[in-house]
């Protein structure tokens, strides 16, 4: 069904395509695909080789019959073909890079190429020490905040690419107008675990590190699936819920989402589980006490300098003790700030799976030690 829908989507493609960057003007023509690239669980992109090119096709996330942007990789130490589709072209591979996120980050690093990168968004939130080096020593820009990076800085630091996520409605302001291209990454909307994953050999593409990082996504989906077949008999899945409130809000992930789906694959019950949504659905307190109250577990991830507690928990908003987990101290913390929890998330779903299966099943997994959750003190 993937590959139909990407055959749809090139058939249109001239139609919806944008980008940044320079742009190939002449049509491929009569081109045939040179080798074979098969991509197994993302959703969110498609690959055609050629003899004188790649072809990667991003699928807009939001709306299934358009595309959300399509690159024309070539190799730099090569001539221009005459012969190129339209789409954003990209000499590769690429050396010097701009990264907006730490999942950017995460990844480049995971593949080997972190020293490519000359400039992030919000440094604070990147917990990888090659960056953090570079920020003290002023070899890699800090450019601000994501949502609104420092266009002058970027500019200066004269990158051959930019990575960033894109959100829905929101544009990249006048980057565009520099001419950088801009490689998005909506990994995040994949609705499966190891599509996620599976975006790391999105990455690769413009490195020219396909083989590497293919050897690299094929242990991660082993491990994965063989902690997941451990658990596919389980018969007691208990209930859960995750996460807590910003300011009045609870933004409760769908049930149509990699979460979700993760929290299945680990023996659970996700209790939006019959929620279909792929996206997160922003909840008062109350539909969230009303929904959740008698779930068995209660995940929270966090980032605070000090680790939460039950205490801590209760002061910080006293309706919090009203659930069944709260009270039954069923409760596991996750302190980001401390954990590289978001940096691992996207890469290695199967280190995380790993933590739920204990979490759910301990008695399965009895010589495990938990990377990231732990049951919360009082």
């Amino acid at each position: 069904m993937r590959h139909s829908i990407i055959l749809l989507f090139v058939s249109v493609l001239l139609v919806s395509c944008s980008g940044n960057g320079n742009k190939a003007s002449v049509e491929s023509v009569n081109n045939a695909v040179d080798t074979v690239y098969t991509v197994e669980y993302a959703k969110g992109f498609t690959v055609k080789k050629y003899a004188e090119y790649k072809e990667v096709t991003v699928v807009d996330p939001w709306d299934s019959t358009r595309i959300l942007q399509r690159y024309i990789l070539v190799d730099k130490n090569k001539a221009l073909p005459s012969n190129l589709p339209q789409g954003t072209v990209i000499r590769t591979p690429l050396s010097s890079v701009v990264a907006y996120s730490t999942i950017h980050c995460a990844t480049l690093n995971e593949i080997g190429v972190l020293s490519t990168v000359k400039g992030v968004c919000e440094p604070r939130y990147i917990d990888i020490d090659y960056i953090q080096d570079g920020i003290k020593k002023g070899t890699i820009a800090d450019l601000g905040q994501a949502a609104n990076p420092v266009i002058e800085k970027i500019v200066d630091v004269d990158p051959e690419a930019i990575f960033a996520t894109p959100i829905q409605g929101r544009t990249y302001g006048s980057i565009d107008k520099a001419g950088i291209p801009v490689i998005e990454t909506p990994d995040y909307m994949e609705p499966l675990p190891l599509g996620r994953a599976e975006w790391i050999r999105f990455y690769s593409l413009f490195f020219d590190k396909e083989s590497q990082v293919d050897s690299l996504f094929n242990n991660t989906v082993s491990n994965y699936n063989a902690i997941k077949d451990k658990l596919a008999s389980v018969k007691d899945k208990p209930s859960v819920f995750i996460d807590l409130m910003y300011g009045n809000v609870w933004y409760t992930s769908g049930g149509g989402s990699f979460i979700s789906r993760m929290l299945s694959d680990a023996g659970a019950t996700y209790i939006w589980s019959d929620d279909d949504k792929v996206a997160s659905t922003p909840l008062a307190f109350e539909q969230v006490l009303d929904k959740a109250g008698d779930a068995q577990y209660w995940l929270i991830k966090y980032n605070q300098p000090h680790d939460l507690t039950y205490t801590s928990l209760e002061k910080e908003y006293k309706p919090y003790s009203y659930f069944s987990a709260f009270k039954n101290r069923n409760i596991y913390g996750c302190n980001a700030g401390k954990k590289s929890y978001y940096e691992d998330l996207p890469i290695h779903p199967d280190y995380i799976l790993e933590d739920f299966a204990y979490i759910f099943h301990p008695d399965l997994f009895p010589d495990y030690i938990p990377r990231y959750y732990s049951k919360m003190e009082e």
